[in-house]
């Protein structure tokens, strides 16, 4: 039995229903595979993921077809799958359900979602993987690494290799982003895939018979992540969701997986008119906000066009901004930084005609902050509670936590007037909990899956209040996670002129209209030299920075002057103008992906009648910027409008010409 389902192949040999991506499938692997204890394993390395033997060998069933959904079942002697294919937006989304129809109990070890063969039609040297590195201050910096390099060569026989991404812990994307490009430069094909998981998750590259190359991906596994399940007779288990598209560039993939993303997102009415952000945490505040700044702050805000004005880390509790995180649980104002109370403030904010917004961290409990919870309710492997950087970790399976943090977010609505919550995680609880768990893996799976619920539930409380997802910038980045965050902190990287080679890559891990970005135009003297700052092309950079996402304006913007001050108005304006757009829109790199260290990176939203191109220049002089598939009928600039820089439309190229360095926003008219 052969068979398409859009850009899928599928292929039934000797009772195994297989996958292919750009072909037929050419590796004898099921779409789904399980691992369960106690059964063979048909690779001689149980590194590998998909391979099962004997009994646990699922055979094809049946194939259910409805308009924009496959179901595939397939069943060995143990379990059954029902691996589902929705094709949403320019993407296939796909979920898999496992049962045990067998008398006794089974232990899953691991279950991969989907597995794909016919994912390259070239040579190893040819066949390269986007790996997207994250981490604090550096998130989405993918590298393009061919399988050879990698140590997946071809050597005449099936090897043990394999090329893997994994994540154990509560922050999913503290090292990676749960997703990967597969490219085969020979032929111009791609494949970008990921992983919609909040905790624990991993994917692999390898040969399977006849040294055919595979890819599998699914959510925690037992050798990786510490993840079983066990299944009681008829009981059933439900796999973290994977996503995926095909196109024939790098920017089709991007822009496909952006429109399943835009198809699959659930966001809420409270945040539909993007407002722009002042968070006094970045270059101010941080985490010591005082009632006199806030609201002298908060004046300057509104007056440069902010809609919400945030009150970061600081506003409860009474420790030291220097030594708080330890303290913090109770939720309580701080009526040392806020003499008159929160609320004053908060009302004071409204006063000028903006949304008030607190900061919160619901997950965890200071060691030191007198807050006490039953034992179960916290995060526990070997018998202790989980201690990092002094706080506890909360488990969102137990009541009296659900009940608690229910009762600080109405606190923070109702009794201090909060417009906008930030929902902010800035450690990682590690491998998960043994507390009414088969495994620790299996029990962060159940505890993030709480956390989410509970969150989900407070949003549908409190509709009108806008929450804000943060995990110290972007360390929880994967797709289940921000799929229900209308806005999101993309990074907390503190020089804006790193900031260019984060914001050029982000949209490949989230939308456009949810991203934030920090534009800092007066930087903190810890940070840099004050002499002389801010300069005029620091203020216009930060506004570049965050103009085609969603503006998280902050730092001392007393400190401008007037010209400056103008520039902030006017970015914040444009930014503003754009939002029908940005809702649309996909991205365009016309120079691929960007590192730090370059000396010019740009990156483009476009409808297909008009493209935002933001432009970094830090040498200056003459830089022509690839429109590769585009013709241009118009270009001009439009951030900042008093720009000295010279644009020439070449063929399928803008020449941006500017005689030092320079950032601006450029506005392209395309040819239909």
């Amino acid at each position: 039995m052969e068979f398409d389902f859009y850009s899928l192949h599928f292929s039934e040999k000797d009772g195994i229903l297989s996958a292919g991506a750009f072909q037929a499938p050419d590796c004898a692997i099921p779409v789904t595979a399980v691992r369960i204890a106690g059964q063979d394993i048909a690779s001689p390395s149980p590194a590998k993921q998909p391979f099962a033997g004997g009994r646990g060998v699922l055979r094809f069933v049946q194939a259910i077809r409805e308009e924009d959904t496959l179901t595939i079942v397939q069943e060995s002697d143990l379990c059954r799958t029902e691996t589902t294919f929705r094709y949403e937006g320019g993407g296939i989304g796909v979920s898999a359900v496992v049962t045990n129809i067998s008398s006794r109990e089974i232990v899953l070890e691991g279950v991969s979602v989907l597995d794909l063969s016919g994912i390259s039609l070239a040579s190893r040297e040819s066949t390269c993987f986007y790996r997207f590195s994250n981490s604090h201050h550096c998130e989405c910096q993918p590298r393009r690494i061919a399988l050879s390099d990698a140590g997946l060569f071809e050597c005449g026989h099936r090897t043990f290799k394999r090329i893997c991404g994994c994540n154990t812990g509560s922050w999913s994307s503290k090292e990676e982003l749960p997703e990967c490009i597969l490219e085969d430069a020979e032929h111009g094909l791609f494949l970008m895939f990921q992983i919609e998981s909040n905790g624990s998750w991993y994917w692999e590259i390898g040969e399977g018979v006849g040294c055919k190359l595979y890819l599998s991906v699914g959510g925690g596994n037992f050798a990786s992540n510490g993840w079983k399940k066990r299944l009681a007779p008829k009981q059933s288990y439900a796999s973290p969701k994977a996503a995926f598209a095909l196109g024939k560039s790098l920017n089709e993939v991007l822009q496909k997986m952006t429109l399943y993303r835009r198809a699959t997102a659930s966001f809420g009415r409270a945040d539909s008119d993007l407002p722009v952000i002042f968070n006094e945490y970045m270059h101010l505040s941080w985490d010591s906000p005082e009632e006199e700044r806030t609201k002298k702050m908060a004046e300057d805000a509104a007056e440069c066009g902010a809609d919400v004005y945030v009150i970061d880390c600081g506003w409860h509790d009474e420790a030291d901004g220097n030594k708080i995180y330890p303290y913090v649980g109770a939720w309580r104002e701080s009526h040392i930084r806020f003499s008159h109370g929160v609320r004053t403030a908060t009302d004071h904010i409204r006063s000028l005609g903006m949304k008030a917004g607190l900061w919160i961290e619901p997950e965890v409990v200071g060691s030191l902050s007198g807050v006490e919870y039953p034992e179960d309710a916290y995060i526990r492997t070997n018998g202790e509670r989980v201690l990092v950087a002094g706080r506890y970790f909360l488990d969102y399976r137990h009541p009296e936590v659900r009940r608690k943090m229910s009762e600080a977010i109405d606190r923070m609505v109702n009794e201090y007037g909060a417009q906008y919550i930030k929902i902010d995680c800035n450690q990682d609880c590690g491998v998960g909990t043994e507390v009414d768990s088969d495994s620790p893996g299996e029990g962060l799976e159940q505890t993030t899956q709480a956390f989410w619920s509970w969150l989900q539930g407070e949003r549908q409380k409190h509709p009108s209040v806008i929450f804000e997802s943060c995990a110290s910038g972007g360390m929880r980045m994967d797709w289940k996670s921000i799929r229900t965050s209308s806005v999101i902190s993309a990074s907390d990287q503190v020089l804006y002129d790193r900031l260019p080679y984060i914001v050029t890559n982000i949209f490949a891990a989230a939308l456009p209209e949810q991203t934030g970005i920090w534009s800092y135009p007066v930087v903190d003297s810890r940070y840099c030299d004050p002499t002389g700052r801010p300069t005029d092309s620091e203020v216009i950079m930060n506004m570049v920075n965050a103009a085609l996402g969603r503006v998280h304006l902050a730092s001392d913007l007393r400190k401008l002057t007037e010209r400056q001050r103008e520039w902030v108005k006017e970015g914040i304006y444009f930014s503003k103008s754009q939002n029908a757009f940005r809702r649309s829109a996909v991205p365009f790199l016309p120079f691929g992906f960007a590192q730090f260290g370059m000396k010019y990176t740009a990156l483009g939203l476009t409808d297909g009648k008009k493209m935002l191109l933001a432009v970094w220049n830090f040498r200056g002089g003459k830089l022509d910027v690839p429109l590769e598939g585009y013709t241009v009928e118009k270009a001009t600039i439009a951030y900042p409008k008093d720009s000295s820089a010279a644009l020439t439309i070449r063929p399928a190229a803008i020449r941006v010409e500017t005689d030092k360095m320079a950032s601006l926003i450029i506005e392209v008219r395309l040819s239909s």
